[in-house]
């Protein structure tokens, strides 16, 4: 039976070059939270992951049996005085097949970590020396690799065509490393930037010194809420605020900004974030160096169910004596899930720079589970992450014997809602339930 060998060479190179950057796409949108639905595009990052290399496995071996490229060949050729610039391509195109090659191994061996039976004590190798931090190291190399290969295949399809005028030469060589530096400036963490809050599409900055907090109850002299900021900008005239304090759901709910009185809510994300949906009091999340906070008319519907859900936790709250008692709690890791009910939760005071002593953040679940001898835990203070400039919070690194790895560790869940805020971060009321489970980001 006759192969066309070089076929099949041409077509799978192209399904390579078209896997390896949708994977690389999907990855970055279920990690940056692009989409809503950010599950369903990992999930397909997952599935384009494992297709990429089985493409990659066809392409290499058909290259081998059927495709006379030797590096004698082109080594000898370049030694000559009259080398040619397809001689050089050629020996670019050649070591940037390796370079994919080696990086698409990486990939697939780091990528594993994700896993839940790759773990230290099973496959220590992979998570000791080739750990999930460095996937997106590789995902980058991969891609530059893959920018620069398929742009000299470009190249000799081209000239195949016979199309070798010198604006399409021109174009290739301004148009690989421009691509080449989008790759590499995409993963770069974004500055601090300056203090501002974005309201129906207008931006106003401020000096965070300025501001004093509208809730001493809850934050430290110095530290604010995102909607003092609004206060703020209301008392030195930039905008008009009308807002009362609801003692049902302990909180200050705006009536209008500017006049404007439809339904205004807020999205906030911090440095290396993006824009997700929240359902926590505007006055009880912390601004910091690095915070977004756009201010937009949300749904009716949407409004209410945030309204009945506070209201729902400031009459748990009083039902309990004005105590933290969760109802259910859910720890959930590599080897493990427990779930543990009626909880009472204690203030560990972990924070007590930002918050005021005795307020209880979600982190105050794994610290009095701790006490109570139901799990060992271990926390880990983090400055800064890759994507992410200002961090400075401490994150859950191990519980019992399932320690963090690389990107993977421990999320969490406040009554099934998920949200880049840190554990330590996040002032509860009192929950209906609160879930640390394994993820990776």
């Amino acid at each position: 039976m006759w192969i066309d060998g070089l076929k099949i060479h041409r077509v799978t190179s192209w399904l390579i070059t078209l896997f390896s950057f949708i994977t690389i796409f999907l990855g970055y949108a279920a990690t940056r939270r692009w989409f809503p639905d950010y599950d369903l595009f990992l999930f397909l990052h997952l599935i384009t992951g494992w297709i990429f290399p089985g493409a990659l496995i066809v392409h290499f071996t058909f290259s081998i049996r059927y495709l006379n490229f030797r590096w004698s060949r082109i080594i000898t050729a370049l030694k000559k005085d009259n080398t040619s610039s397809t001689i050089t391509l050629r020996l670019f195109q050649k070591i940037t097949k390796w370079g994919i090659i080696v990086m698409a191994f990486l990939i697939s061996l780091s990528g594993l970590s994700y896993y839940p039976p790759v773990n230290p004590i099973s496959f220590p190798f992979i998570v000791n020396f080739l750990p999930f931090t460095l996937h997106v190291d590789f995902d980058i190399l991969l891609s530059i690799f893959m920018i620069v290969h398929v742009g000299i295949g470009a190249r000799f399809y081209l000239t195949r065509k016979k199309l070798n005028h010198w604006s399409i030469n021109l174009s290739l060589v301004f148009l690989i490393p421009s691509l080449t530096l989008v790759v590499i400036f995409i993963d770069l963490p974004p500055g601090l930037g300056d203090s501002g809050i974005s309201i129906g599409g207008n931006f106003y900055e401020f000096e965070p010194n300025e501001i004093e907090s509208v809730r001493p109850d809850l934050f430290q002299n110095g530290s604010f809420s995102a909607y003092d900021i609004l206060v703020h900008l209301n008392s030195t005239g930039e905008i008009s605020l009308s807002s009362h304090f609801n003692n049902s759901m302990d909180t200050f709910v705006i009536n209008s900004i500017n006049g404007n009185s439809d339904n205004w809510w807020y999205h906030i994300y911090y440095s290396g974030g993006s824009i997700e949906n929240n359902v926590v009091r505007m006055d009880h999340y912390p601004w910091k160096p690095g915070t977004r906070i756009v201010m937009y008319h949300e749904s009716e519907s949407y409004i209410n169910a945030a309204f009945s859900l506070f209201t729902e936790e400031v009459s748990r709250y009083a039902f309990n004596n004005n105590t933290i008692i969760i109802p259910r709690v859910n720890i959930s890791g590599h080897s493990f899930s427990e779930e543990f009910y009626n909880v009472t939760v204690i203030p560990h005071n972990l924070r007590n720079e930002t918050f005021q002593n005795d307020v209880i953040t979600a982190m105050d679940v794994i610290m009095t589970l701790g006490d109570l001898g139901n799990i060992t835990y271990e926390l880990t203070w983090h400055e800064s992450f890759r994507g992410a400039s200002y961090v400075h919070s401490y994150f859950v690194s191990k519980i019992n014997t399932d320690e963090a790895v690389g990107r993977c560790g421990y999320l969490y869940e406040v009554s099934n809602s998920y949200i880049f805020l840190s554990a330590d971060e996040q002032i509860l009321t009192s929950p209906e339930s609160v879930k640390f489970f394994w993820g990776c980001l």
